[in-house]
């Protein structure tokens, strides 16, 4: 099994291409637990637990996750093919590796930078990339709080974590006879073990911009402050510029084709527009008076 990389790309276009079908799979009681393309899975992990996600009824593909203010998340992305790819990943519509709007894929558009995967190995996405070294983690705030807004950034597609993925032109196919294991268990402690240990060494790198760092820490805004974080019924989830994590970065050379061949979107809502929206079950409201009435009531252990 290959060691994880985390690697960056600098170079390519990005043009306009059919999304795929997603695909998931259900975890019952609570959803998904990965939203699925063609090529790649994205699962969420919020402090530090898998989160459920669910999938739309609009017939759109989008899936949905519940927000949790002051919470912390990661994204993680597995490569399924037996080929190198680069995935540019936005989240409020930045790019999360440079902090700048990214555009949605359309005919003449240029992609920004995006993290190569190699075949059948995964990157998680922590946060906001402010060096090849470290980023500052996301962390769910309200809308006004988030990094976009602070900013001046703030576009249509707060609330959307997007993932656009690209093949490499000309690239060799690794041919793999069984299909990746599932993580499940010991394995996959053990592979986040593999992984600690990998990002306790310094990454090496080549081709490194002269400005990979003073971009996105140019744009940094403050840390949140604590009134930005409530979740409150009327208010609306944004993504924050959290606490810093060390979390190495190698820049590749990768040469994508012109067009991006599979996509996953994720939009988060705090839990009550989810419920408005009826991709969460409202709380049972008990009819006490039809309870009386019809004398179904049982009979419960007293509260106090």
């Amino acid at each position: 099994m290959s060691r994880t990389r985390t690697a960056i790309s600098f170079l390519g276009l990005l043009l306009l291409a059919p999304a795929a079908a997603p695909r998931a799979w259900a975890h019952p009681d609570t959803g998904l637990v990965q939203a699925s393309g063609a090529s790649i899975d994205l699962s969420v992990e919020r402090d530090g637990a898998s989160a459920p996600l669910y999938r739309a009824r609009d017939g759109t593909g989008k899936y949905y996750l519940e927000a949790r203010a002051g919470g912390a998340y990661a994204l993680r992305i597995v490569n399924r093919t037996g080929e190198r790819v680069g995935i540019v990943v936005a989240v409020d519509g930045l790019n999360a590796i440079s902090g700048e709007r990214e555009p949605v894929p359309a005919a003449g558009a240029r992609p920004g930078r995006m993290y190569v995967v190699d075949p059948w190995d995964e990157v998680r996405v922590r946060g906001w990339r402010t060096s090849l070294e470290d980023v500052r983690q996301f962390t769910f705030v309200d809308e006004h709080a988030s990094y976009a807004a602070r900013t001046g950034r703030a576009n249509s597609r707060m609330g959307w974590i997007e993932a656009w993925v690209y093949r490499e032109r000309s690239a060799p196919r690794v041919t793999r006879k069984v299909s990746p294991p599932i993580d499940r268990g010991g394995e996959a402690e053990s592979r986040s073990e593999e992984k600690a240990r990998d990002d306790a060494r310094p990454a090496p790198y080549s081709e490194r911009p002269a400005d990979a760092e003073s971009a996105p820490r140019a744009a940094a805004p403050p840390a949140a402050q604590a009134g930005g974080v409530t979740g409150g019924a009327d208010s609306y989830p944004g993504t924050g510029w959290g606490t810093r994590a060390y979390d190495p970065a190698q820049v590749v050379s990768f040469n994508p084709d012109p067009r991006p061949f599979d996509s996953v979107t994720v939009r988060y809502e705090y839990a009550p527009a989810l419920r408005a929206l009826g991709i969460l079950p409202s709380p049972r409201c008990c009819d006490r008076l039809g309870e009386r009435e019809r004398g179904d009531g049982f009979a419960r252990p007293p509260a106090w």
